[in-house]
């Protein structure tokens, strides 16, 4: 639909979200449709003309599967294609739509393709319009229009959050999807670094990076899950990678940004220039300090890499736990001050290791950290099955690990998803192990059907086989911990209040209990449930939260920017209406 067509079916409906006149905001509170301070067609279009045209009106992506609402446009066969494939490529059909959320939780029911036809089509939580950002211009001009017209503000590449931070209700987004930058550089030079580099736009996602660095002899940190954006809330967020435990974590390979601040200023942030800036987006969460169009990371030179998969079944349940329990301490002993990576998932019936990655090694580096476990799965009874493989480049094992990119295969499809960092000292101590077994044995169970992904890394800071990075914000749990682990389960699309009930589980019992048996730790802050009711200051940011609220509040002076658990996001609540308002203390 047309920026212009949109903004008349709006003036013509009138108010919307069920109201019947137009409320007076209150002084604290973002406008959404229908109240008075909304802006008019004509400051829209002057926007518009301002970004030469690139407003794009948010139109669900399903109101071909509704006969009722504003957006109706009911196509029985378009429909039927969506459902399928959303079922069958998961985000990586919504990824090109500007305001479309990647969890279907957001949807909040208001326009989904599998609810009843005549279910009305409506906005919901969806931004209201997208910004096409082609550079900094376009930020600039969507900045200023958000502080004058005192509009919500979101940012999204894919939309791969599961907390809901690339939209929200009455919002305007900047959709920086089409920032395709990619380059490297032999002789990135500066007091901090010297070395290989790879600049990334904030549009591009992990699989094209790796396609792209893979042609130049070169491999990087990134997500891997092709489909993922590389400069946003991934690397922003801290970022794991199958890499880590040779190279770091995303934001430890981090030697510029390139922003636009909430002031609208553009500006390069590096360990030497705007300092505290670059600090804050190395691993203080994205959507927070300001407006990402680009990173430049290290890029490492290829080369062979040892992968391989093994597999063991529950055929007894007690020995089943038990190697599951001894597995896990073992981990610290795989990965320290080495460059491996281990990736596994645990349920009630297998755990199963999809991948190793042995980066500049060969299979028996595979051979040589398992040589203490096989016999112990053998000792009691349980068969396994070893596969290893010798890659020529990170590539080949990212395609055999997770499938064809740019996508991938073996990713995330809408699931219910929490995370949990797992120390050293839980693992490494007989009591608390067995704690956690207990906890992954009792939520695993078929009544309950979860199951766990896990992945071995060494984040250790003392590690011998690591560069030194410059400081920034990765919250300290990381470098205390061996495991990272996510509880999941799938999302019910033909029963989304099935989906509601797991949330709530999630939240309210088996993600308590892994806090109860992991003691004081961290979660990745990209990958908690949007319902989770812990300590999330800490948890997230551990002692770095103040300064980096201090920072939020330098760059941010006007209250632009905000998204579920950012820092300073307690400063806000969202009204029965939906819309973001400053919270009163």
């Amino acid at each position: 639909m047309t920026v212009s067509g949109f903004l008349t079916l709006l003036l013509a409906i009138g108010p919307v979200a069920g109201a019947y006149s137009k409320p007076q905001l209150p002084a604290r509170c973002k406008a959404i449709p229908g109240d008075a301070a909304w802006p008019k067609k004509a400051t829209w279009d002057k926007l518009n003309s301002t970004i030469g045209g690139r407003l794009i009106a948010t139109v669900p992506v399903a109101h071909v599967c509704h006969t009722e609402g504003i957006f109706s446009a009911y196509n029985e066969t378009a429909c039927a294609d969506l459902q399928v494939s959303i079922q069958d490529a998961g985000a990586a059909t919504l990824q090109p739509q500007p305001g479309e959320p990647m969890n279907p939780y957001f949807y909040n029911s208001t326009c989904s393709p599998f609810t009843p036809a005549d279910q009305p089509c409506e906005l919901g939580e969806r931004a209201v319009y997208s910004i096409n950002v082609s550079g900094p211009a376009d930020v600039q001009a969507g900045l200023e229009f958000v502080r004058e017209n005192n509009v919500r503000l979101v940012i999204k590449n894919t939309g791969l959050d599961y907390m809901g931070k690339s939209t929200g209700k009455g919002s305007l987004s900047l959709w920086v999807h089409n920032l395709k930058t990619l380059d490297t550089t032999k002789d990135f030079n500066s007091s901090y670094y010297s070395g290989p580099a790879v600049k990334v736009g904030a549009g591009i996602i992990a699989g094209e990076v790796y396609e792209y660095v893979n042609s130049k002899g070169y491999r990087v940190v990134g997500p891997e899950c092709g489909l993922c954006g590389f400069a946003g809330g991934y690397t922003q967020g801290v970022g794991h990678s199958q890499l880590t435990s040779a190279y770091g974590l995303a934001a430890d390979q981090v030697l510029a940004w390139e922003v636009v601040t909430p002031a609208g200023d553009y500006v390069t942030a590096t360990p030497e220039k705007h300092a505290d800036l670059y600090w804050a987006l190395a691993g203080g969460g994205p959507g927070t300090y300001g407006v990402v169009l680009s990173v430049t990371v290290k890029a490492y030179p290829d080369g062979p890499v040892a992968g391989g998969t093994l597999r063991f079944n529950n055929t007894n349940s007690d020995a089943y736990w038990e190697a599951v329990g001894l597995w896990y301490k073992m981990g610290p002993g795989m990965v320290k001050d080495s460059p491996k990576n281990v990736q596994f998932f645990v349920s009630n019936s297998t755990l199963w290791v999809f991948a190793f990655v042995m980066p500049d090694q060969d299979t028996s580096a595979i051979d040589g950290i398992l040589a203490p476990f096989l016999p112990e799965l053998e000792s009691r009874g349980l068969p396994y099955e070893l596969k290893t493989y010798n890659y020529t480049s990170y590539l080949e094992n990212l395609r055999n690990s997770y499938g064809a990119l740019p996508y991938g295969e073996l990713c995330p499809v809408y699931p219910v998803l929490g995370s949990r960092l797992i120390p050293r000292a839980v693992v490494l101590n007989d009591t608390a192990n067995k704690n956690l077994m207990d906890v992954y044995r009792t939520y695993t169970a078929d009544e309950f059907g979860w199951f766990v992904g896990c992945s071995f890394i060494d984040t250790a800071e003392n590690s011998t086989v690591r560069q030194a990075h410059p400081d920034n914000s990765v919250n300290p749990y990381w470098r205390e911990s061996i495991a990272y682990c996510n509880p999941n389960n799938p999302w019910h699309w033909d029963d989304p209040e099935h989906s509601i009930r797991d949330k709530n589980q999630l939240s309210g019992e088996f993600f308590p209990a892994m806090e109860r048996a992991t003691g004081k730790t961290g979660v990745y802050l990209n990958e908690i449930d949007s319902l989770y009711t812990g300590d999330w200051k800490d948890t997230m940011y551990g002692v770095h939260y103040e300064r980096l609220l201090e920072i939020k509040h330098k760059y941010d002076p006007y209250d632009v920017m905000y998204g579920h658990f950012t820092v300073g996001a307690d400063e806000w609540v969202i009204d029965g209406a939906g819309r973001l308002c400053k919270a009163i203390y």
